[in-house]
């Protein structure tokens, strides 16, 4: 009888375990049990025991889930919630939020993040770099790029650094370094709060160094699981300082951007982000600052990627040009909680 018991009692136990899982049912009447960390851009990270590495499956593929632990929910609408999902039938899923309960279609999550409790599972990244040779002129250009992604319940903190670096006979060596740190808080209705500050080093503009922290608002007008486009708005304080001291100056500006991103075109993501700058305090100034980028991923979190990085200043520094643009490939990878 004891054994029974003992038997009874395992069987239970790993009953019991298995049902603390996650599991999904997928469109072709399959099924997955294994912790779900995330979903962003269409892609849901899975982690399970019988395999090294954690699986990246398309979330419209899924039709039915349950999910033990909580998560940090957003919705097509702008809405977000701290809770746990579960589907009741076919397409659809319930999700629980303190005294809050929702049905909606599964179709209409954008994303969903595990609510960590270790530091360093907040951090998501990138980096890569890239190097071309021209035998005319003897022209090489090492190009460097890094991402570093911290997020949390409400909020996204967002550190970039692009360097390039071009040697050629004949001519000055260019050098140019941008610097980017971003907040965003999410609030209803796809809303949120931006703070930002960015530096810009370039030797083909004669900057030595702008410095230009700024606030602002903005609006997902467009967001679901094949891509997003925002707008948004606000003001900046330029600290620029020149090669020729004479050019120094400080001025405000008003911030006016958009940004679209396509990310569920298979193994393709296409981000294109515009950010204008009309002048409050020097008339008639103009400045335009676009970033393109074209990304292929590549097995193992590996990508290669094309992208091309273009300023225009229609009053610059003397003896500098208004319109200057990188064109850049490289090879890089992804670092994934």
């Amino acid at each position: 009888m004891k054994y029974i018991l003992l038997s009874f009692f395992l069987l239970f136990s790993i009953g019991l375990m298995y049902g603390q899982k996650d599991t999904l049912y997928f469109k072709n009447k399959e099924m997955m049990v294994g912790e779900v960390k995330s979903m962003s851009n269409n892609i849901l990270t899975v982690e399970t025991k019988y395999s090294d590495e954690d699986f990246k499956i398309a979330f419209d593929k899924v039709i039915r889930l349950k999910l033990v632990n909580k998560y940090s929910i957003y919705l097509v609408d702008g809405a977000s919630f701290f809770g746990t999902l579960r589907s009741n039938k076919d397409s659809e899923v319930t999700i629980t939020s303190d005294d809050t309960i929702r049905d909606i279609r599964i179709a209409k999550i954008v994303s969903l993040n595990k609510i960590e409790t270790e530091f360093w599972k907040h951090f998501t990244g990138a980096f890569d770099f890239g190097y071309n040779l021209t035998k005319e002129n003897n022209s090489q250009q090492l190009t460097f790029s890094l991402q570093l992604n911290y997020v949390s319940e409400k909020w996204i903190h967002t550190a970039k650094y692009d360097e390039l670096y071009t040697v050629q006979d004949g001519v000055d060596d260019i050098n140019r370094v941008d610097l980017d740190l971003d907040t965003k808080r999410y609030y209803k209705n796809n809303w949120f709060f931006n703070s930002n500050f960015s530096f810009l080093s370039n030797t083909s503009q004669s900057i030595e160094g702008r410095y230009s922290p700024s606030i602002g608002m903005g609006n997902y007008l467009v967001r679901n699981n094949k891509l997003y486009f925002l707008v948004g708005g606000g003001l900046t304080y330029n600290i620029e300082k020149y090669f020729d001291s004479v050019d120094n100056k400080n001025s405000f500006e008003a911030v006016l951007t958009t940004q679209f991103n396509a990310f569920n075109l298979k193994d393709i993501d296409i981000n294109t982000t515009v950010s204008m700058f009309p002048s409050l305090s020097e008339k008639g100034r103009f400045r335009t600052d676009v970033d393109f980028s074209f990304k292929y991923d590549l097995p193992l979190d590996f990508y290669i990627k094309a992208s091309v990085n273009a300023n225009y200043d229609n009053q610059p520094s003397q003896n500098s040009t208004k319109l200057d643009y990188v064109f850049s490939t490289g090879f890089g990878w992804k670092l994934k909680h």
